[in-house]
């Protein structure tokens, strides 16, 4: 007994099919790099702004989170850069200063005591300063009124260090990105293969 079938037709879209998979698999690819690095975004800004205790969309204005892809010599490799800004960020920056009898308090959870504000020649509001250890009372002249008066000097301008936090974020979202990475893939492979023309 003999059977013949006509599998030319399958062959054909079989053969159509593969033809066209590094290129589907390049584009898949592409797309689960592009979800990866906005889903990296979000995780970081979440976690160091539960941290810090201000909002996402604070972060975002200080342009502090960067996500991006880049691709290494040749082409071949592609890598996620997650960058993080961790100079000291002034603490006038978290919110409205609000003078108390206490320091300046910005926000609801941030109070630097026996801080006060002070607006510089050369600033547009008010910013946050105290006095050193070593402050002394001395005869000085202001630049902005020119008058002499006493002033406990030396100040420093409050700010908050950003760089424990950021390491600490990232240290939690590393291991994270891999497995992320698979379920991304996954999606977009059988997208590519299975739903797009």
């Amino acid at each position: 007994m003999l059977i013949e079938q006509d599998i030319s037709g399958d062959l054909e879209e079989l053969m159509v099919l593969f033809k066209d998979a590094p290129k589907k698999a390049d584009r898949a690819i592409h797309r689960a790099l592009s979800k990866l690095s906005r889903w990296a975004e979000r995780q970081v800004l979440h976690d160091l702004s539960r941290r810090m205790k201000v909002s996402q969309k604070l972060l975002r204005e200080m342009n502090r989170i960067k996500v991006r892809l880049n691709k290494g010599y040749g082409g071949s490799k592609r890598y996620l850069t997650i960058w993080i800004g961790v100079n000291e960020v002034g603490a006038h920056r978290f919110g409205n200063p609000r003078q108390t009898r206490r320091g300046v308090k910005v926000g609801s959870h941030h109070l630097w005591e026996g801080s006060f504000l002070m607006q510089p020649a050369n600033a547009s509001k008010a910013l946050i300063f105290g006095r050193k250890d070593n402050w002394q009372h001395r005869y000085q002249q202001s630049k902005r009124s020119g008058r002499w008066m006493w002033m406990g000097l030396p100040l420093e301008k409050k700010t908050v260090r950003i760089d424990v936090e950021a390491e600490t974020s990232l240290k939690k979202i590393s291991p994270q990105l891999v497995n992320r990475f698979t379920d991304l893939l996954h999606q977009e492979l059988n997208y590519a293969f299975n739903i797009e023309s």
